[in-house]
Formats: structure tokens, C-alpha cells, sequence
């Protein structure tokens, strides 16, 4: 038995008979300050549908963990503490000749995306019927339509649990899922293309001026007799111990540029000079300022919250073997969320995500070798990338039967590249935002007077396609 975190929202419930809106957790734990994360599903689409809202944390994020640390053992003779340590914690059995050995990895049998999804399906089922008490009959008046919503991962989520639970799940929102990066059909180096592309049109010569200094740095860095870090504004003693030469370091280096220039991307939203992807543009456009100093502004104002240096330690996830560089190179995060994020991403959730010579970083090819080693490495797992897709077949959503599936996309969102961009059937919908970024529709009331044009009419368009479905299965019911 274990315990999952969830939160609700039923200030507009109007009571049985009305949808359920359930909200997707993701690669991130929900302390109670954040709780229901899309203000737009709570303050608004529930409003004007008298409808319930309930958000499920998802497993190993936060305070909802299959695994209890207590469980795992380590080994005494290895030296290491036999304390609870992180989830990642290798662990250690003894095998019948009373010798320790590697354990697997209890996660390979218990974290996964369909897990999660049953997760929410039955916690629905329990708000719906046991909370709510509405009917379990579709036919019924006082059945409660189902409407997932979620936003990138979760936004993925929301689609597939359409697609794998059609009985409980009557409809889905799907906002900047990134669906092609998970069917394998996404190229490596679109994403960073991408990033690059919004880049310059944020400041014409941005993107020029990013690649100009980290090509000098990185060819400063690899003729130094020393790993330049303290050069960068990293604090003294804060350098990753695994960082043991130049190569390495400038490799993870550039990564912190590139995920940090992901992450502005994906807020870049309404596109103005007040974001930070416009204010680290500017950065790398001062023509008075050396490369070195234009790469050590960056990381100290951006990443090192305008400290006088820069701690470099603070990039790593928690657990063993932990690096900069992970599973997802668009940034696995910090902490004991980005621990979890690089298990999904080292299992199931593969993302082909590199750095090509077009786009505005130096080359780094991503490569499945690589993979399957940092995985091997860090959690001792395999990365299965196609297993997915070959399970749920969502790289054919009308093979699969789908239907009442509403993606949205930020056209500017690096994600947007794998995303599902056009129209698949008169019940597989998108709806494309051009200067919208990563999940921008759901990350405010909406509409407000700071929202672009093609936001704004999106939000009654959603709403629109959401109220003609429950409109369909209200008729169904009766059939």
C-alpha cells in the first residue's frame, strides 16, 4: 500500500450529472502552494461547465512513493551508509551463497507511464463514484463525463489515456504533448533547431551571437591546461566531481547554455523584451563584452540568480552517478524530481535530443550508445525506446480508433516539433497557437488583456470543442 497525493477543486461543481476534469500530474512534485496547476481548467472551463476538477501527483514525484526508502539495503562492506539514501540508491540483495550483488532497479517494475495512468483512472473512479456519487452508467443522468487534461508529458498522458482507458475516459485535452518524440519520429537535432530559430526571431543576430561565444569558449577551454570553470563564474569548489577533464566539462557547460535557453523558451510567452529569452539574447548581443564574460553573465544571472558566482553543483539531480547531461537533453531539472525524470527518460520516455551544427549551440550528436550508458551507468537499465509506441500505437491515432482528442501547440515551443500539428479527423483536433509557447493556453484564467489574439480566440475554441463533445456523449447515452 502506498499513498498518493492529490488535490480537488469543486468550488463550480453543480453536482451529479456534470464532467470531471482530471488533471494530469507530471515529472514534478505538487507541494500544497502550487496544488490545481491550470488556473484556465479550474477558474474557467469548470466554471462555465459546473464542473469537478481532481489532480493526481504523479508516482515517484513528491510525497506519492510506491517504494518506501526503509525497504532498500546497501551494502556494509561497500562503505556506504546504510541509511535511506534517494530512490536511485543501487541496491543490494544477498544471493544464495550469502554474497551481495546489484539488485534490480525496483522502479524498471513500478514507474511507468501506464502506471500512472491507472493510477488516475482509479483515483477518478473513486472521487466519481464514491465522492461524487455519480453513475458508472454512461447512460444514466447523473453519469459525470471525464475530461483529461495535461500539458507536455502530462499533456502525452492526456492523450493516452483516451487511448488506453476509452470506457473511463470520455475526452482529452492535450497541451504541447510532445507524441513524435515518443514515436520515434522526431530527428535529433529539431528540437535545438527549433530553439534557435525562436532565438533570432526574439533578436535578429541571437542566435549568431550564442554560437560565436560558445565556439570561442569552447576553443579557448580545450587549448587551456586546466578545466576553466572559475573562468565561467562557477564557485570554487562546486565542480562536479565526476568532471574530471576539459572535454567533459565543456560538453556539460554547453548543456546548461542549451537546457537554459530550453527552458526560456518554453515561458516565452506573450513573446515581448520583457521574457527571459529576450533578456538572454541581450546578453550574448553586448558587443563590449568578451565571450568568456558574456557566457559568465549568463550562467551567474540566470542560473546563479545574480549571485557573484555561479554553483555548478546545484545542476545535478539526486541519486548515484548523477550528471548534468541525462536522459532528457532539453534538461532533466534538479533535485529528486529530475532524479525520477531521468529514470523515465532512461526507460520508456527515450527523447532523441541533440545539438546539430545549424542550430545556435556546438555539435553534440545524441546517439543511443550514449544513452545506454548514462542509463546503465546511473539506474543499471536499458533504454526500450519503441516499446511504447509499439504497445499503445499512438503513432497512428486512426488505426487506433481514437477520437474526441483536442491537441493545442505553441508554435514557438521547441517541443512543438514533435508535436501533432494537423487535423487527423473530425474528432482528433488541433489547434495551433502561432505565438504561443509551451502550454501557454493553460497556464493562465484566460482570456486576460496581456494574451496575444490567437490565445484569446483559442480559449473559446476549446471551450467550444469540449462543450460539442459532452453535447456527444450526452446523445450517445441516450442511444
Amino acid at each position: 500500500m502506498w499513498s498518493q497525493r492529490y488535490y480537488v477543486w469543486s468550488d463550480h461543481f453543480k453536482g451529479p450529472g456534470h464532467p470531471i476534469f482530471l488533471i494530469l500530474g507530471g515529472e514534478g512534485h505538487i507541494p500544497p502552494e502550487v496544488g490545481i496547476k491550470y488556473p484556465f481548467v479550474s477558474d474557467h472551463l469548470a466554471k462555465n461547465f459546473g464542473a469537478f476538477v481532481v489532480q493526481p501527483e504523479h508516482r515517484f514525484y513528491g510525497f506519492s512513493q510506491p517504494l518506501l526508502l526503509t525497504q532498500q539495503q546497501t551494502d556494509p562492506t561497500s562503505g556506504e551508509s546504510n541509511q535511506p539514501q534517494s530512490s536511485a540508491a543501487r541496491l543490494r540483495r544477498r544471493n544464495l551463497e550469502g554474497n551481495w550483488e546489484v539488485a534490480e532497479d525496483p522502479r524498471v517494475q513500478l514507474f511507468t507511464a501506464e502506471q500512472a495512468l491507472m493510477d488516475a483512472v482509479r483515483l477518478v473512479q473513486h472521487v466519481a463514484q464514491d465522492r461524487l456519487h455519480c453513475s458508472p452508467d454512461k447512460s444514466s443522468s447523473t453519469y459525470c463525463p471525464v475530461i483529461t487534461v495535461g500539458g507536455s508529458y502530462p499533456g502525452f498522458l492526456s492523450m493516452s489515456a483516451r487511448l488506453r482507458f476509452p470506457n473511463v475516459i470520455d475526452m482529452s485535452y492535450a497541451a504541447s504533448a510532445p507524441v513524435k518524440f515518443y514515436s520515434q519520429q522526431v530527428q535529433e537535432g529539431d528540437y535545438y533547431n527549433h530553439i534557435s530559430k525562436v532565438a533570432e526571431k526574439t533578436i535578429p543576430g541571437c542566435s549568431k551571437a550564442v554560437r560565436q561565444a560558445l565556439d570561442a569558449v569552447v576553443q579557448e577551454g580545450s587549448s587551456c591546461d586546466y578545466i576553466p570553470a572559475l573562468d565561467v563564474g562557477i564557485c570554487p569548489g562546486t565542480l562536479p566531481d565526476y568532471i574530471e577533464n576539459r572535454q567533459l566539462f565543456l560538453e556539460e557547460l554547453v548543456m546548461m547554455v542549451g537546457y537554459t535557453f530550453a527552458n526560456d523558451n518554453m515561458a516565452n510567452y506573450p513573446p515581448s523584451p520583457q521574457t527571459n529569452l529576450y533578456k538572454d539574447c541581450q546578453i550574448f548581443l553586448d558587443s563590449h563584452t568578451s565571450a568568456i564574460d558574456k557566457v559568465k553573465i549568463f550562467l551567474t544571472e540566470r542560473l546563479g540568480r545574480g549571485a557573484d558566482c555561479f554553483d555548478m553543483s546545484l545542476q545535478l539531480p539526486t541519486g548515484p552517478n548523477a550528471t548534468i547531461s541525462g536522459g532528457d537533453w532539453s534538461g532533466d531539472g534538479t533535485g529528486a524530481d529530475a532524479e525520477s525524470w531521468d529514470f523515465q527518460t532512461c526507460t520508456l520516455l527515450v527523447e532523441k535530443i541533440g545539438f546539430s551544427n545549424e542550430s545556435m549551440f556546438p555539435p553534440r550528436n545524441w546517439t543511443l550508445d550514449w544513452m545506454n550508458a548514462h542509463c546503465q551507468d546511473r539506474f543499471g537499465v536499458m533504454p526500450r525506446p519503441t516499446e511504447l509506441v509499439e504497445k499503445w500505437r499512438f503513432d497512428d491515432l486512426i488505426a487506433a480508433n481514437a477520437s474526441r482528442i483536442l491537441f493545442t501547440n505553441g508554435l514557438n515551443d521547441g517541443w512543438s516539433v514533435g508535436a501533432v500539428k494537423q487535423n487527423l479527423s473530425d474528432s482528433l483536433l488541433v489547434l495551433n497557437f502561432e505565438n504561443g509557447a509551451h502550454h501557454s493556453d493553460l497556464n493562465s484564467v484566460g482570456p486576460r488583456d496581456t494574451d496575444t489574439e490567437d490565445i484569446k480566440e483559442g480559449y473559446i475554441i476549446v471551450q467550444n470543442i469540449l462543450s460539442k463533445w459532452l453535447e456527444e456523449v450526452k446523445e450517445l447515452a441516450y442511444h
